[in-house]
């Protein structure tokens, strides 16, 4: 387990970017989970724990008069590494997914800060309206065929999940607990503090519905003065120079739909960025966490001001004509990127929570650990080869590009600080509104 502890910023060996008071970091203490261990199949996994990824969202919660910080982080659907494609009965080939954990439950976790420590603590595992444990396995097989194959470490086809959730978005609503980002469903879950699922919202019921058989689109959550709910779509209509915000009105059951524009020449050709967190600041106007391969090759994780106001609900326009936008047509989403996380030492590779704190001058930043799993492939014959190179074939070996490797493939844990979950106070010089 990494030490837990807050760097004074003198220890620093960055110096502090024009605007910003202090930066504190904190390394969290996260619960173990326990995996399979030994060899199965040809996946192997060594013995041991693996450090609960928490960071999936950040939410804050409470201060106490002692100054100590309450929040609320998220896991996702659970461990999951590369696997290799599946050959089925007919001879088709699908994508394959190792799934380390199948009987894992997504999960809220209480984040506690206090001087120099941070930990996770409390968790609460969520489960449907009957009280019955949600999965993080993809649903099963409704007779449309599942679009990847799930796979345990033992190389076995899984069935997948009865009531399949994978969180990617958090935001506390005071009146009524949580709402929960559903990748699987699309949809908007909302939860008591217990876990339990009271409320959700699917395309045409709530979210919209050009986004009904899209699952896999939404990440991040953020929760508006005005009991918005805000959240991203990475692949809304096609649309290569724009993501989407989506603003949701739990009440009414309302949507409308933004278009995000992409930064042109920042980006690496061919990709666009993916939402991390979003935090609401007023008025609609909110910090987002933008994140991706920059046109360099580098990581870039940027922190960006947005605003809605001004801009034009697309939700009813032709696919056509949206096709044709350009970054500079009127009403898209105004942005301006504030800091990239790089100037104050972020090193981690994805930051997934963001957070405001009372002071309006401080943000919370947290990252995702994934699990500190990662998989790698043992084949003399083709050294730089990826698991997804291969193919399980019906008789369950392996085959590349039509040849049977002698390949092994290694699940191993990615080193201390890959592993590590990273927690950053950053304190600004003005209230964040004011940027």
């Amino acid at each position: 387990m990494p030490d837990i502890k807050s760097v004074p910023q003198e220890e620093a060996d960055i110096r502090l970017p024009e605007g910003i008071e202090k930066i504190e970091r904190f390394a969290v203490e996260v619960p173990q989970l326990t995996l399979p261990s030994g060899t199965a199949g040809k996946a192997q996994l060594p013995e041991g724990l693996f450090p609960m990824s928490v960071g999936c969202a950040l939410a804050f919660s409470s201060e106490r008069t002692d100054g100590t910080l309450l929040f609320y982080g998220l896991t996702d659907r659970g461990p999951t590494l590369p696997a290799p494609s599946v050959r089925d009965d007919a001879g088709n080939v699908r994508p394959g997914r190792y799934f380390l954990s199948p009987m894992f439950q997504p999960r809220i976790v209480r984040i506690e800060v206090t001087p120099g420590k941070a930990r996770s603590l409390l968790p609460v595992a969520l489960a449907n309206a009957e009280a019955k444990p949600f999965s993080g396995l993809p649903a099963r097989d409704d007779g449309a065929g599942k679009p990847f194959a799930i796979l345990s470490l033992a190389n076995e086809e899984l069935s997948g999940g009865l009531r399949p959730i994978d969180p990617e978005g958090l935001a506390i609503d005071p009146d009524v607990a949580f709402w929960v980002v559903d990748r699987y469903g699309p949809a908007l879950r909302q939860f008591s503090r217990q876990g339990v699922e009271r409320e959700v919202l699917f395309p045409g019921a709530g979210l919209p519905g050009f986004l009904s058989g899209r699952p896999g689109s939404l990440r991040s959550l953020a929760r508006l003065a005005d009991g918005r709910l805000v959240t991203f779509d990475r692949n809304a209509f096609g649309l290569t120079r724009f993501l989407t915000v989506i603003a949701v009105d739990p009440k009414t059951q309302t949507s409308a739909a933004y278009l995000w524009p992409v930064e042109h020449g920042v980006w690496k050709r061919g990709t666009r960025p993916f939402i991390g967190d979003a935090a609401a600041l007023g008025d609609g106007r909110f910090l987002v966490i933008e994140q991706g391969t920059a046109r360099d090759g580098s990581r870039l994780i940027q922190l960006v001001l947005a605003d809605l106001s001004g801009a034009t609900d697309v939700s009813g326009m032709p696919p056509e004509e949206l096709q044709r936008a350009k970054r500079t047509r009127p009403g898209v989403v105004k942005r301006r990127t504030v800091l990239n996380l790089a100037d104050i030492g972020w090193t981690a590779k994805l930051a997934k929570g963001l957070a405001l704190l009372p002071d309006e001058k401080t943000l919370a930043i947290l990252s995702d650990n994934r699990y500190g799993a990662e998989i790698r492939v043992e084949n003399p014959d083709a050294p730089l080869s990826e698991p997804e190179d291969y193919v399980l074939e019906k008789d369950g070996e392996l085959t590349l590009a039509g040849t049977r490797p002698n390949a092994k493939f290694i699940v191993s844990r990615r080193s201390p600080q890959e592993s590590r979950t990273d927690l950053f106070l950053v304190t600004f010089g003005q209230p964040v509104s004011e940027f």
